[in-house]
């Protein structure tokens, strides 16, 4: 499904009204109708007393088409407040509504500078209070009347009010996700067209509640243009074919992934990411770990994985001596991944494996955890050795691992994570895919993918290793790297998602449990 950007959608709304001749008013009119039905489907609205909260813009416009019509078709008791002083103007579809919900005899507050002393008390005792304050051209502080209003929205919430988002709610800015203090806390945000970029991100997405896109006539060829989308499991369906009967098939169609990680100490890494690999599906799947602990690798690694040693230096990390067997060993797959449980990356030995490797493995790879950590102590953190690969790569960094890469904080990136997931896979010049709520993916050009899958028991050492091995087998079984990090994304969340089902909640998941659910996501998908 696609999503927008505030620029995006203005640029949708203007080719609507001006090459497809649907009038604004009728974009108005078909928004508020979404709103009332999507209402009458959830609640009783004959007699029910509902408070519109409305600003002097379009989305103010809405909310006086929708008091309209739950008040005239659906016979709900109506009262409006207006933030617009009297003779104030207001957008010229706003102002046309409030004209026929004067005709209708509304009762309609304006808002003349200090907040009525009324205001809270009739939104408290409002069964429904709807949001039609500030759409999406919103930016930066919410302050004054608008928070001041804002604030009585959320207190009518807190109390039991059912309180309904128009497009967006107040405060929130739809580009970026980030909240003012006073943003409105919606029970249910209805969005028109296409959900907003800043809906379905942290921490903007704690305050949107439920989430639905309603259709007001928007042409769906103007709808497939967006930069970003969010992956859904028709996605999956389409990428990762289910496997039925009467096909041939044999282990060697479903790709070899080869996983290089481990060290001293950090066993259990490789082992997740290799063993995720195989449930993801990859038809073979070997592990290559420095010779001084292939024994015990082999002690907690799946049966199903086969595991190698390869030189290693006094720390018992991958030395450059073993570069030419792993490069080779690596060639023999479809894919390959890099940087679970490598080890502490001071050992400049291991530095120059991991940089040598990155730069000549000649298959599509996922570089993660300490390889990245590695790359990142280069003078330009890695970006020239990533843009001379000849194979898809894929980098999956935590916010800490993507500050390195980035040479800024782990507090900035969380300040502006769609920002800086682009930044990177710019600079870097593959696909980069930053962990945490609501994973972003970003390839070279900019366009992004947001994953909604996940629960916050993912939070756990391992699961980022299982993620590591669920793209490189979609690597590696030839899908495109945007594709392959999207995918990898989702079916990983999933997983956990079913897990968290499974033990009835989601404290104390571990990463073992995410990997044992694989194949139930993906199968859930086709």
């Amino acid at each position: 499904m696609n999503v927008a950007t505030s620029e995006e959608m203005r640029e949708i709304d203007r080719r609507t009204i001006k090459e497809f001749g649907v009038p604004s008013l009728i974009l108005m009119e078909n928004a508020a109708l979404r709103v009332v039905e999507t209402l009458a489907a959830r609640h009783t609205l004959a007699g029910a007393r509902v408070a519109v909260v409305c600003g002097k813009g379009n989305n103010g416009g809405d909310g006086l088409a929708i008091a309209r019509h739950l008040a005239v078709r659906m016979g709900a008791d109506v009262t409006v407040w207006l933030a617009a002083r009297p003779g104030e103007t207001l957008s010229a579809d706003a102002a046309a509504n409030l004209l026929m919900a004067e005709k209708i005899g509304l009762t309609i507050h304006r808002i003349d500078g200090a907040i009525p002393t009324d205001l809270a008390s009739s939104l408290a005792s409002s069964e429904i209070v709807i949001d039609a304050l500030l759409g999406t051209g919103f930016r930066g502080t919410l302050e004054g009347v608008g928070a001041s209003m804002a604030g009585s929205i959320n207190a009518a919430g807190s109390v039991g009010a059912f309180v309904v988002a128009v497009d967006v709610p107040s405060g929130i800015e739809a580009d970026t996700g980030n909240v003012n203090d006073s943003a409105v806390r919606a029970s249910l945000t209805i969005t028109f067209a296409l959900p907003k970029i800043g809906l379905l991100v942290f921490p903007a997405a704690e305050f949107v509640g439920e989430l639905i896109v309603g259709d007001i006539g928007t042409p769906r060829i103007l709808l497939d243009g967006a930069a970003a989308r969010v992956t859904d499991a028709g996605d999956i369906a389409r990428w990762i074919p289910a496997r039925v009967n009467g096909r041939d098939a044999n282990k060697g169609k479903f790709g070899h992934v080869t996983v290089f990680a481990g060290s001293a100490g950090f066993i259990g890494a490789a082992a997740l990411s290799a063993e995720a690999a195989a449930r993801t599906g990859s038809g073979l799947v070997t592990l290559a770990v420095p010779e001084g602990v292939l024994t015990a690798a082999m002690s907690v690694a799946n049966p199903v994985v086969m595991t190698t040693g390869l030189p290693q230096t006094a720390r018992q990390t991958f030395s450059s001596q073993a570069l030419d067997e792993a490069l080779a060993l690596a060639a023999k797959g479809t894919a390959a991944a890099i940087g679970p449980g490598l080890g502490g990356v001071q050992d400049e030995d291991l530095r120059e494996f991991v940089r040598e490797f990155t730069a000549r493995c000649s298959v599509p790879l996922v570089v993660d955890a300490d390889a990245l950590n590695a790359l990142s102590m280069e003078p330009d953190r890695g970006a020239a050795i990533i843009r001379s690969r000849m194979a898809a790569t894929v980098l999956t960094p935590h916010p800490g691992e993507m500050g390195r890469l980035l040479g800024v904080s782990t507090a900035q990136v969380q300040e502006d994570r769609l920002g800086n997931v682009r930044a990177a896979a710019k600079t870097y010049g593959c696909v980069v895919l930053l962990k945490g709520a609501r994973t972003l993916i970003s390839d070279a050009d900019g366009r992004l993918t947001i994953n909604t899958t996940s629960n916050p028991g993912m939070a756990t050492g391992g699961s980022g290793d299982v993620l590591t091995g669920v793209i490189a087998t979609l690597l590696g079984q030839k899908l495109a790297a945007a594709d392959a990090a999207a995918a990898g994304a989702y079916v990983h969340g999933l997983a956990g998602d079913l897990a968290a089902q499974h033990f009835g909640g989601a404290a104390g998941l571990i990463a073992r449990d995410i990997i044992e659910y694989l194949p139930k996501a993906i199968g859930k998908c086709q």
